[in-house]
């Protein structure tokens, strides 16, 4: 996933992007020693499903001794998007942090401690930087609700009336912003070639909002698009 907007800094969770590698025989999903998806001959963890608490599914993670790792709730049977309160072990088997998560993102704050049960500095987690993430690229992008590309590219250039004489060869490439309810912002030509005929393209960008938004790990977000129209 690339991001088009930079942020201080990104927090490391439980991968929940993409836990798909795993045994369908066991219900192992396999984790690499930072807890990323992997096969099952590199993973350093595991983790299975085990039952519900309320609406939310249970996960736990295990070293593949058999030690506990990690345990926690999830908004999917998949156990790829954490929601609520979890528990990290050290190796030992005390509690190494614990705290709650949100949409797969670790919220407030969450206590640690050492592998000797020692209190260490807290951590506080706030979501909100992340809320406004601009993806260049989404795990589903943001759909025209017209059709295609293809369609709404066709949409562009029927609506686009070019005034007489003028003649517009070559690509015009506009840019726009689907927002988490699907509405279209910041919409304009960032390569132009008649200052009427950029008017137009992006009233008629304008005309086509809603959009179905782009999702990643089951939430939508903010996603930028780009789209070249060729005169």
């Amino acid at each position: 996933m690339r991001l088009f907007l930079a942020v201080p800094f990104l927090v490391l969770t439980l991968s929940s992007t993409a836990l798909t590698a795993g045994d369908p025989k066991s219900g192992r999903i396999y984790l690499s020693d930072v807890l990323e998806p992997t096969s099952k001959g590199k993973a350093a963890y595991y983790m299975q499903a085990d039952g519900k608490a309320g609406d939310l599914f249970i996960g736990k993670i295990f070293s593949m001794d058999g030690k506990l790792k990690a345990e926690g709730h999830f908004l999917d049977e998949k156990l790829t998007l954490e929601q609520g309160s979890f528990v990290f072990y050290h190796a030992n088997g005390k509690v190494e942090s614990k705290g709650d998560y949100v949409k797969g993102r670790k919220t407030g704050v969450w206590l640690r401690f050492d592998p000797w049960g020692g209190a260490l500095a807290e951590k506080v987690y706030d979501p909100e930087p992340l809320e406004n993430i601009l993806y260049t690229r989404a795990e589903t992008m943001p759909t025209f609700k017209g059709g295609d590309e293809r369609a709404f590219v066709r949409v562009i250039k029927e609506g686009v009336k070019l005034p007489p004489g003028t003649v517009v060869k070559g690509s015009v490439v506009a840019a726009f912003v689907v927002e988490k309810n699907g509405d279209l912002s910041d919409v304009k030509v960032i390569e132009g070639k008649d200052k009427e005929v950029d008017d137009q393209v992006v009233d008629v960008i304008k005309s086509t909002s809603p959009w179905t938004p782009g999702v990643d790990k089951g939430v939508p977000v903010r996603v930028q698009m780009r789209v070249p129209v060729q005169f």
